[in-house]
């Protein structure tokens, strides 16, 4: 539902509130086909004791042997579903997961062609959905923690006790069913965000619009992680709540009409960089733990989520066009010239820490030229 709450010739106030829920055709159906279910793949800690390459064991084996650890999916190649769905979400009204959606706007008229506009949203969601292996219960896992190296000071970690880890006491086949994560207790997901831009609508042809738009993300399981250690993967216990901060995203563009129907145009945005975790992999024991990894190892992330960002993405575009006319139609030539400045902005960077950690895997495309033709009749 959304109201126009008032308007007048300066200024305009809006607010919405909307209720959605997930969206599905057929993927349940897939997730729940038994062709489909069954575990084709697992995954076994190797140890390469003579330094040959080649794991020296016999892989078709599940037991430890040789260089090789046990089969960490001991239900490999049977046809016994890996993960099936609890009937109580699959059946029902109001299982589905949902989400409210709330925003309020004002826009005023600052002088004569200049505008300036405000927002504020909010997004909670509910319903969610996680993944129990009832093989295992709270006491099946053993919690451990960390020393972080000192051989980067980049991370913001190094030298420092890091805890709240699990590690499982044993290695069974799973028995992974999907259920309402409100069988374990509350989990909550918020989103906050606000935006502020400007326009801008000059009479010699110059038009002008710019802002800034920010917001924050807040997800908290921790009265569920209590039930369902095998959630946190690589996570601490003490990153069941994460707020990250509010990380703005800067927007502006500008066209100008010159004579003889000459159009210049371009547009800037500032984005955040990417997040960064820190997984490092311990081998063997750990103090904390008192007993060896029961795969041999593990692999946890350093860093708190949400508190860490690689250097922002600042991007320039630039268009030239010229409108013709032909006949009764018209002809617009232009010349686009995307990442003008050839910024060389990392994407996405390599997580696992070492010495590749925070080394860029995908950065944004370099500049290239676009020519475009567009008739209108």
């Amino acid at each position: 539902m959304a109201y126009d709450l008032f308007g007048t010739g300066k200024t305009a106030l809006k607010a919405s509130a909307s209720r959605g829920v997930e969206q599905d055709s057929v993927r349940y159906a897939r997730a729940n086909n038994p062709a489909t279910t069954v575990q084709t793949s697992t995954s076994r800690v190797w140890t390469d004791a003579n330094g040959n390459f080649t794991p020296d064991c016999e892989l078709l084996l599940s037991a430890a042997n040789g260089e090789c650890g046990a089969w960490q999916t001991p239900d490999f190649g049977s046809t016994r579903p890996g993960t099936r769905y609890d009937r109580a979400i699959m059946e029902g009204w109001g299982e589905r997961p949902w989400n409210w959606e709330f925003s309020a706007g004002v826009q005023h008229e600052i002088v004569p062609r200049v505008s300036a506009s405000f927002g504020w949203f909010r997004r909670i969601q509910g319903n969610f959905f996680i993944t129990d292996n009832e093989a295992f219960g709270r006491g099946d896992f053993t919690q451990f923690s960390v020393v972080a190296p000192t051989s980067d000071d980049r991370l913001p970690t190094a030298g420092q006790t890091v805890g709240g880890f699990y590690d499982r006491n044993r290695i069974v086949a799973a028995s992974n069913v999907v259920k309402n994560a409100s069988d374990f207790g509350k989990q909550k997901a918020h989103w906050n965000g606000v935006d502020l831009a400007v326009d801008v609508r000059l009479q010699n042809g110059l038009f002008l619009q710019g802002g800034v738009s920010t917001g924050r993300t807040m997800t908290d399981n921790c009265d569920i992680v209590d039930d369902v250690p095998e959630l946190l993967g690589s996570q601490s216990a003490d990153y069941c709540h994460v707020q990250t901060p509010f990380e703005a995203q800067y927007k502006a563009l500008a066209a100008y009409a010159l004579p003889y129907g000459v159009r210049v145009s371009g547009t800037y945005q500032s984005i955040p960089g990417p997040q960064i975790a820190a997984n490092n992999i311990y081998v063997g024991t750990v103090p904390s733990l008192g007993r060896p990894f029961t795969l041999g190892q593990a692999n946890v992330n350093l860093i708190r989520p949400g508190t860490m960002y690689g250097d922002r993405l600042n991007q320039f575009d630039l268009r030239f066009s010229k409108l013709l006319n032909v006949g009764r139609g018209r002809l617009d030539l232009s010349l686009n010239l995307y990442n003008a400045f050839n910024s060389d902005a990392i994407l996405t960077q390599q997580n696992a820490f070492g010495t590749a950690w925070q080394r860029p895997l995908t950065v944004i495309q370099p500049r290239f030229v676009k020519l475009m033709a567009r008739c209108d009749f």
